[in-house]
């Protein structure tokens, strides 16, 4: 019976060392991504283009699957910016009808109260022929939920898209963000270089006026808000800061087991930039868009439907 127990043991050791190795380079990592975030009068800039009709005139999301949790659901969503003259830019791309079957069968697995999953299609499916005239990608970050569909879109699409990262999402991967990066780096989309501007935390592309990236850190070493202005306000698209509105203004944080276990996260920047995000919400010119909230993201935005007679203008 010594014998069974030693092995055990050593097998529960060897597990232990083999989860350090792989955790404790991520957590280092995590923490060292702690860039400087703007003030409200530098993101209010976004409102005021050289030219007063650049900037973008309609934000939409797009729902590509959902799944009922024990408490509320989790949505995959992506982001459609428009312009006048008919560019688009998505923000997230979702992932495919198996992926995301395969993703709601894993929560099953973590959490047995996990519903049933509605998979709505992939994010060139719900765009239909507007798929083409997307012109620039971007991702919150680089987990598989929110990278996978881009494969479909370049199916769909082909070459011609820009890819707009900071360079930290460019640069630094830990293990739960390398398939994303491959798939995103392997795809059609061509990466371009940003333009800082007078601000070195905030990252400007000028083929795509009143958008910019932040640098954030906190969830993954990449993760990434985008600031989009519409009219005379600025809604930030934060990713997986928080999973839920709720989270980010009772400034709750993830469980223990997934932000030191399953998702290395940076946990005192996760709380810095709720407090940050919820001052920002307060103010009636900036909306806080949580990546997967359907029901907070309907009350800032009506769902994509696309025209197949639209017109390029």
């Amino acid at each position: 019976m010594k014998w069974v127990l030693r092995i055990i043991s050593s097998l529960v050791i060897l597990v232990i060392i083999g989860a350090g190795i792989v955790l404790i380079p991520a957590h280092i990592q995590i923490r060292g991504v702690t860039p400087a975030l703007p003030s409200e009068e530098e993101l209010l800039a976004l409102t005021k283009p050289s030219n007063a009709l650049s900037g973008p005139t309609k934000l939409s999301y797009i729902l590509t699957s959902s799944q009922p949790l024990a408490r509320g659901q989790i949505s995959h969503i992506s982001i459609l910016v428009e312009w006048e003259n008919g560019r688009r830019f998505l923000i997230d791309a979702g992932m495919s009808r198996q992926e995301a079957e395969n993703f709601a069968a894993l929560l099953k697995k973590m959490d047995p109260s996990a519903g049933q999953a509605t998979v709505r299609g992939t994010i060139s499916e719900l765009l239909g022929p507007d798929t083409k005239y997307v012109a620039g990608v971007g991702f919150t970050h680089l987990h598989i939920d929110h990278t996978q569909g881009i494969k479909s879109f370049c199916d769909a699409r082909g070459p011609g898209a820009l890819l707009l990262q900071t360079e930290s999402q460019r640069k630094l991967q830990n293990f739960n963000t390398t398939e994303g990066a491959e798939i995103v780096f392997g795809s059609c989309l061509t990466r371009t270089a940003f333009s800082s501007g007078d601000n070195e935390s905030l990252y400007k592309s000028p083929q795509f006026p009143g958008i910019a990236a932040l640098a954030l850190g906190g969830h993954t070493p990449g993760s990434t808000l985008w600031a989009v202005a519409l009219g005379d306000k600025v809604f930030l698209f934060s990713g997986d800061i928080t999973n839920d509105k709720a989270s980010l203004n009772q400034d709750t944080p993830k469980s223990a087991i997934y932000s030191y276990l399953l998702v290395p996260e940076n946990t005192n920047r996760t709380s810095e930039l709720r407090k940050w995000l919820h001052t920002l919400d307060q103010n009636d010119r900036f909306s806080v868009i949580v990546s997967h909230d359907l029901a907070s993201t309907q009350l800032y935005l009506s769902a994509f439907v696309n025209d197949a007679n639209f017109s390029k203008k």
